[in-house]
């Protein structure tokens, strides 16, 4: 099994003046169930163009990477139907199995200094947040060997991530303040003793977290008040049933896990999830 993660980050309604709040995770797959997913979503691609075109929830942002790649007439083709593109791929995925694990955090400043000072330490809590969860996933479903597969991380610095799963891998335990993983430590679980980096741009599932990622991150604006609904919104209501614990109606805090010092930021999030989706 392997989870599939991407980071994204957004605006609060504290701080407008650089993201305060972030978002990390993506999709668990079972080695069986890889192939029919990434099929899935490659022959959508397909028929827009090209089955290993990258794509992304913001798609303008691989502009550079289609010149590079001589490809500019594709790009041009999926950006004209970008939208489209992605709710026929939200809409061709939801009979196939994987799993939505996320995490989110708010964080507790609102002064953009502070905020950028404690970027790496948000970033190493947010990822042990939703990889507790995998973890825990892992330990029910009892997978031959568990992976993380992480995108290429900001200004090519994996520290953040590499010391946080050292951490949970050896001692079962966060890096920053010791609280123990319910799971055990992650070498207990046939997890890989690393995570794995990866490029989105030559990885069909690492692609699709980035689409879960790019659609929660509206849904949590509309929680917050700052969309009254939108795109986003709409595609993840074509995967709800994904989330980790959806059947039990239990995805807050188990397949969405939030994190912040404000009860009012956790309650919308926790009533969006009963209410918009």
């Amino acid at each position: 099994m392997r989870w599939f993660a991407d980071n994204s980050e957004l605006n609060g309604i504290k701080a407008d003046c650089m993201p305060d709040i972030l978002l990390f995770g993506g999709i668990a797959v079972a080695s069986e169930d890889e192939r029919p997913l990434r099929k899935a979503i490659e022959d959508v691609k397909d028929s827009f163009g090209f089955n290993r075109a990258p794509i992304k929830w913001n798609f303008r942002d691989l502009k550079k990477t289609y010149i590079q790649r001589n490809q500019e007439v594709i790009y041009n083709k999926i950006l004209r139907k970008s939208k489209e593109l992605r709710q026929q791929i939200f809409t061709t995925v939801t009979h196939i199995d994987f799993t939505i694990i996320l995490a989110c955090i708010e964080s507790n400043s609102a002064q953009k200094n502070v905020i950028k000072s404690l970027k790496p330490e948000l970033t190493r809590y947010v990822f042990n947040n939703g990889l507790m969860r995998y973890a825990l996933h892992v330990k029910d479903e009892k997978p031959l060997r568990a992976e993380v597969i992480l995108d290429w991380p900001d200004k090519k610095d994996s520290s953040p991530f590499d010391i946080e799963y050292e951490s949970a891998y050896s001692r079962g335990t966060t890096y920053d303040y010791h609280e123990p993983y319910f799971s055990g430590p992650l070498k207990d679980l046939n997890f890989l003793d690393t995570p794995v980096f990866a490029s989105m741009n030559n990885s069909t599932l690492l692609q699709f977290a980035d689409l879960v990622v790019g659609a929660t991150r509206e849904f949590v604006e509309c929680c917050i008040g700052k969309k009254p609904g939108g795109f986003g919104l709409d595609m993840l209501k074509h995967v709800k049933h994904h989330f980790r614990c959806s059947s039990s109606n239990e995805i807050y805090g188990r397949g969405l896990s939030v994190a912040s010092r404000s009860d009012v930021f956790k309650d919308n999030i926790k009533e969006g999830l009963n209410t918009l989706l």
